[in-house]
């Protein structure tokens, strides 16, 4: 990958530390309802999108109850703390370390786009990159749409492009564009499934910079 010029980066479990935030607000809901909740270990085996599916797998009944209105509270209840994760170790060095080196730098979220673009500049992170990009909806169904959007508008060969996430979704994302993709295996999937995609994972954001350098 010495030829990449672009990265594309993921937001939640690829550069903020999120997932626990996410399984305490879920057990929230499940508590609610009577339902086994669950811990990080739980989260990383079957987190999935369209995340729809995952409220499913976890007992959500919605033929008595909205999916729209869950999300919805679930939102709501993620906007009083979610500025509370820290980034992963190494992020800022790595972000530094790209923009030392000309990388161009950009961030592709399923997370709502105004959440967004109020959350990253709370890091002190956000002059790193070229565009904050995040889906127009609250239900984090998936970023194909908003994908297709943010290629469009980077100036450089399929090949000189990569995106790096936490998800199989980001590895979908990465063939449907035809770039490059490297999966980070301590966010929002564990590492067995993120191995199913045949993609170069990485534990470490350091690690980039043999990959790239």
């Amino acid at each position: 990958m010495k030829n990449i010029k672009h990265v594309i980066w993921d937001w939640n479990g690829t550069l903020v530390d999120d997932a626990w935030l996410f399984v305490e607000l879920m057990n929230d809901e499940l508590n609610k309802r009577n339902l086994t909740k669950i811990n990080v270990n739980d989260y990383r085996k079957h987190f999935t999108f369209p995340v729809k599916k995952y409220y499913e797998n976890l007992g959500f009944d919605f033929k008595v109850e909205s999916f729209e209105r869950v999300g919805r509270d679930f939102i709501n209840n993620f906007k009083q703390r979610n500025l509370e994760p820290d980034l992963f170790r190494n992020v800022i060095h790595i972000l530094k370390w790209l923009k030392r080196n000309n990388f161009s730098q950009s961030i592709l979220s399923a997370q709502e786009n105004s959440i967004l673009n109020k959350t990253v500049p709370h890091y002190k992170i956000d002059h790193y990159f070229d565009s904050i990009a995040g889906i127009r909806n609250i239900y984090a169904n998936n970023k194909i749409d908003i994908a297709i959007e943010e290629r469009n508008k980077i100036n450089l060969n399929d090949d000189e492009i990569l995106i790096i996430g936490d998800s199989s979704h980001d590895f979908e994302i990465s063939k449907l564009l035809n770039i490059n993709c490297i999966l980070f295996s301590n966010g929002h999937y564990s590492k067995n499934r993120l191995i199913k995609n045949n993609c170069l994972i990485i534990n470490d954001h350091l690690e980039l910079k043999s990959i790239l350098g």
